[in-house]
């Protein structure tokens, strides 16, 4: 994982480079201002998504959770800028061959922090960590002997941290699409239990804007 994430980093050092000097080249042989140069500081964006996320087990396999959430934006520049947020997160893995093919149910309160970088007004890239507040979970088939629920136990999962990467496009408006791999790992609750603490997968993402991007900030 520490490759990985040295590569995006060079990755995104490179974009940042060649943004600015685009900007620099615009200052060099052109006057006025960059009729291209606006943005917003400040934006906020809705959204929701699938998440195709699976444990790293052999015994399991990926099932279909959902995420929603709110995000906050702030840009620096055109090009360069910080998001943070929360959203609801669902994931849901399947048996194999263990506790009769039976599905666990996990459900956390997560909570973002990114670097984003736009290469141009549509693309967006992001790299970041989250940190996930573990609300309850469930098997499809399992009832707890004490309370008659299919929930499990509170002890037996808890909170974790995660890392993601994510690509964004603008294909209308305010709307973006885009597909985000995500990274979880927390502590094994009970090494007896076969109930997994690492977690990876993609997630399909799509999100609107509250401002429109592509509009001029209105001078007050």
């Amino acid at each position: 994982m520490l490759r990985i994430y040295l590569c995006l980093a060079l990755i995104f050092y490179s974009f940042l480079s060649f943004s600015q000097g685009n900007k620099n080249l615009y200052k060099q042989y052109r006057t006025g201002p960059d009729p291209d140069g606006f943005y917003h500081i400040w934006n906020y964006s809705l959204h929701g998504g699938l998440n195709l996320i699976n444990s790293d087990q052999s015994y399991t396999k990926n099932s279909i959770g959902k995420v929603v959430g709110f995000e906050v934006q702030k840009l620096e520049s055109k090009t360069f800028g910080f998001s943070t947020g929360f959203e609801f997160n669902e994931i849901q893995y399947q048996y194999d061959g263990f506790l009769e093919n039976s599905t666990d149910t996990l459900n956390w309160l997560s909570f973002p922090l990114s670097i984003r970088l736009y290469p141009s007004r549509r693309l967006l890239f992001e790299v970041g960590m989250k940190y996930h507040y573990f609300l309850n979970a469930k098997n499809s088939i399992t009832k707890n002997a004490v309370t008659g629920s299919f929930q499990y136990p509170r002890e037996s999962f808890g909170n974790i941290f995660g890392t993601f990467i994510a690509i964004q496009y603008q294909i209308w408006k305010r709307l973006n699409v885009g597909a985000q791999y995500q990274y979880l790992k927390g502590r094994k609750r009970n090494p007896s239990e076969i109930q997994p603490n690492i977690f990876n997968g993609l997630t399909i993402k799509f999100s609107a804007f509250i401002k429109n991007p592509m509009k001029r900030p209105e001078l007050n």
